[in-house]
């Protein structure tokens, strides 16, 4: 009887483990199943919802653009990685405003939903927008009809599930919404986070599934229909060191896409094969083209303790320092630093990073703890 009884507690315990990621795994294969094949990056999938897609979070920021692994000190982690919440962050509240280049604005607030402290449940609200201001219309001869504004938005649903004292995982849910001059889209969103941390090596990795972004209706009806544009898969991985006040980050981003190159046709320096003339051909190696695109996927970051309540952060992005260089102005592009100011109840934070020809990026946001 006993044994029966055993039995039946491990296979229960099994259960309520296995039971966030049967629910996971059903919702996604819905996903897949419903909208058909993926659209390509080339297809220009992303120009629906492209502007709310991108975090208004400093941190975010700083560590390379892409989802942090810990921070936990604001409720704006949870919109980038889901997997960041924490019952610890019960009824905190975060504002974040990002001014970009090309006179784009976007802003991002985010709440913590109080949860009882026993409870390994803890979800979190938020919302992104955006917006470009007036813009000049012009008819198809280029002759100038007036102004428009282009402006998108998103509601932002995150909630995390702590089932093991080293492993949480965390779903989000996002509706969009989008406004160009008189044309209008919506949609749907979903967001896969799993985060492992190891207390005593001060280590922690992550896997996220970003940008499971469902078009519902897109600017001209019947154009794109119910679809699945591109997915973001990154992996992650971060360490603080046991001597130095220092932590390091290093991630690998867009791996759901190996290939992340332009190849120029008529420039010999990035076509892997062009013919010089009837006898001699330039080729590139196998392994650097491997190197190169493994090195377009590369994000690392790092965060120095400068005393109890200031920290400075950076961090570099290849694939951003290769979009935005151009060989006349190559710039500080793909580089990014940044400051947070920290204390008990009030938290606040700063980053900022050129873009060469386009300008630059800054963002700034406050964080209010009450408890």
């Amino acid at each position: 009887m006993e044994g029966n009884q055993l039995k039946i507690q491990s296979m229960n315990r099994l259960q309520g483990a296995w039971s966030p990621w049967i629910g996971m795994i059903a919702l996604f294969a819905l996903l897949v199943v419903t909208t058909g094949q993926p659209l390509g990056a080339q297809t220009g999938g992303r120009q629906v919802f492209g502007m709310v897609l991108h975090s208004s979070d400093p941190m975010t920021l700083s560590q390379g653009g892409f989802a942090p692994v810990w921070g936990t000190q604001s409720p704006l982690r949870s919109l980038s990685n889901p997997a960041l919440l924490e019952s610890g962050l019960g009824r905190s509240y975060a504002a974040a405003w990002v001014q970009r280049s090309a006179g784009l604005g976007q802003g991002e607030v985010a709440w913590v939903v109080p949860t009882p402290q026993e409870s390994r449940w803890t979800m979190a609200w938020g919302a992104r927008f955006s917006g470009t201001g007036s813009m000049a219309r012009t008819n198809p001869f280029g002759q100038m009809e007036g102004e428009h504004r282009a402006s998108e938005g998103a509601l932002i649903y995150s909630l995390a599930h702590r089932f093991s004292p080293r492993w949480n995982w965390g779903v989000q849910g996002r509706l969009y919404s989008s406004q160009l001059g008189g044309y209008a889209a919506w949609g749907g969103g979903l967001g896969l986070a799993l985060r492992y941390e190891d207390p005593e090596q001060r280590r922690a990795y992550a896997l996220l599934m970003d940008d499971l972004t469902l078009v519902f209706r897109d600017y001209l009806p019947g154009s794109l229909g119910q679809r699945l544009v591109p997915r973001r898969v990154s992996l992650i991985t971060t360490q603080a060191l046991a001597h130095l006040p220092l932590r390091w980050t290093l991630g690998l981003q867009h791996l759901e896409n190996w290939s992340l190159r332009y190849q120029d046709p008529n420039d010999p320096f990035q076509n892997r094969v062009f013919s010089l003339n009837d006898s001699d051909t330039l080729r590139e190696s196998a392994l650097s083209a491997v190197s190169q695109e493994l090195f377009l996927h590369l994000v690392l970051g790092a965060e120095i303790n400068l005393g109890k309540y200031l920290r400075f952060r950076t961090g570099y992005q290849a694939l951003s320092r290769a979009e935005w260089s151009f060989p006349e102005r190559t710039g500080g592009s793909g580089f990014r630093w940044g400051l947070a100011l920290e204390t008990k109840r009030i938290r606040m934070e700063f980053t900022t990073f050129p873009q060469t020809l386009a300008g630059r990026t800054s963002a700034f946001s406050l964080t209010f703890v009450p408890h």
